[in-house]
């Protein structure tokens, strides 16, 4: 059985509704299916919702998950077990987690949440959107899961130094207004020794000489319906390997390696901090960070 393989079974055997606890048994499929498509940007705190991410306003279910009574689509499919399975297999994040302090960034709905605390890690996930983090803490608390918790508060915000063994930053990078920051603030979240690795949407360029960065907007959208608020996009930076390596390498981290864009125009990527060092402070958004 191949690492995906095991995932696929790590989650029909830990997370299907067989498993959940007899407090919430009697209302987890009618809980579950009343949040797809529920549009309340209020719980946001949005001033315009009208200028915001359309999946921040309404409820759309992140990763693919049979529950074994029902199951849903999410909007993407088997990637929780994809990252994470070649994570594993490609970057050295270590198959049992067990004993490791494991944040996980930008999580949606839970998927890789939910693998990393069955592999065995304490996890704090990270998920601004309020109504997704309140989904995650659900889904933990359904399934009777000790070790994990997820935070509805922005990267930008995390204020925690030498806690993790590992960071966990998948799909969210290129999504950031300022993704040096970003890493900064994950990069001393970490401790000694301590790995991050990394998932993005990607474009091509290998050129030391000439690293190429292409930047989207907000206003880029890609597909979708405003009226349906169906749209995808809002990205901002979109690198390419040698840009990831160099951003990486620029906030302290060493033993990088950088995978190149496969065909669905990612790229992934593993660093780490073998100890705390200072970065370059002329021009830095938030010159006061550690």
């Amino acid at each position: 059985m191949d690492t995906r393989q095991k995932l696929r079974q790590i989650m029909k055997d830990n997370f299907a509704y067989k498993n959940v606890v007899d407090k919430y048994k009697e209302t987890f499929e009618m809980d579950i299916k009343k949040l797809i498509g529920q549009t309340d940007p209020d719980v946001e705190g949005f001033k315009d919702y009208e200028e915001q991410r359309d999946l921040s306003v309404k409820f759309a279910w992140g990763h693919n998950h049979d529950f074994g009574n029902f199951a849903l689509e999410g909007k993407m499919a088997d990637r929780h077990i994809e990252i994470i399975a070649d994570f594993i297999d490609n970057f050295a994040l270590p198959y049992d987690l067990s004993g490791k302090k494991v944040l996980d960034v930008g999580v949606w709905t839970g998927g890789t949440s939910l693998i990393l605390s069955a592999l065995g890690a304490e996890v704090t996930a990270l998920e601004e959107v309020v109504k997704y983090s309140n989904t995650v803490n659900y889904l933990a608390s359904a399934f009777g899961i000790s070790n994990l918790e997820c935070k509805p508060h922005s990267l930008y915000e995390l204020d925690v130094s030498d806690a993790y063994d590992f960071v966990i930053y998948s799909g969210v990078i290129y999504h950031v207004s300022d993704p040096i920051l970003s890493l900064r603030v994950l990069f001393n979240s970490l401790k000694d020794n301590g790995r991050i690795f990394v998932e993005t949407y990607g474009m091509p360029g290998n050129s030391e000489k000439v690293p190429v960065l292409l930047f989207l907007g907000p206003q880029f959208i890609t597909k979708g319906s405003k009226k349906d608020l169906t749209r995808s996009g809002w990205n901002y930076f979109v690198p390419s390997p040698v840009v990831l390596y160099l951003w990486v390498a620029t906030v302290g981290f060493d033993d990088i390696t950088v995978g190149n864009l496969d065909s669905f125009k990612r790229i992934k990527c593993a660093a780490t901090r073998h100890q705390h060092k200072d970065m370059l402070r002329a021009g830095l958004s938030r010159p006061n960070i550690r």
